[in-house]
Formats: C-alpha cells, structure tokens, sequence
C-alpha cells in the first residue's frame, strides 16, 4: 500500500506539470489527487490503471495490475482501454 500511494503521489505531480488534454466532450478529464485515488480503491470501484511512462520505467515499479501504454502511443491504442471502468493514468 506504501509503495502504491508513493506511486499514485509521483503521478500526481507529473499530471500537474503537463496540460490537460484537449476538451472532449464523450471523455471528460479531471486531474484527481493520491486521497481520491486511493479512495476509488477503498469503494472497490471497478478501476483501471494505465502507466504512461516507457517500458523500461513501467517493468522498473509500477501499481500492480496497472497496464503500460506509453503516452505517445496512447492515442493509437485508445480501444483496448475499457469505457465502463473508471480510469486512472499516471
């Protein structure tokens, strides 16, 4: 649990660092703290976790069960990303 709020910490620094992506209305996006994170874990609200970084960080520490979708290929791999869970990417 330790190592997972370290993870979601890190994460939310680097999402304040970078612009929020473009406004679009069918996929609505909103920057959620470590405690909101944390909380979603807490209900057992289905949720999915995507790491962005570069494999080699990924394989290197990482949210278990998270997947590894680098952000530059992000966009190409949209469909393999489920649209009922609640989505984390950090």
């Amino acid at each position: 649990m330790k190592r997972l709020l370290s993870i979601l910490l890190l994460a939310s620094a680097i999402a304040w660092a970078a612009p929020a992506p473009a406004g679009n209305a069918d996929v609505p996006e909103k920057y959620i703290s470590v405690d909101e994170a944390k909380a979603v874990l807490d209900r057992r609200q289905p949720v999915t976790f995507i790491d962005v970084r570069e494999p080699a960080q990924f394989d290197d520490l990482h949210i278990r069960g998270a997947i590894n979708i680098p952000l530059g290929v992000l966009p190409a791999r949209l469909a393999e990303i489920s649209r009922s869970e609640f989505i984390v990417l950090y």
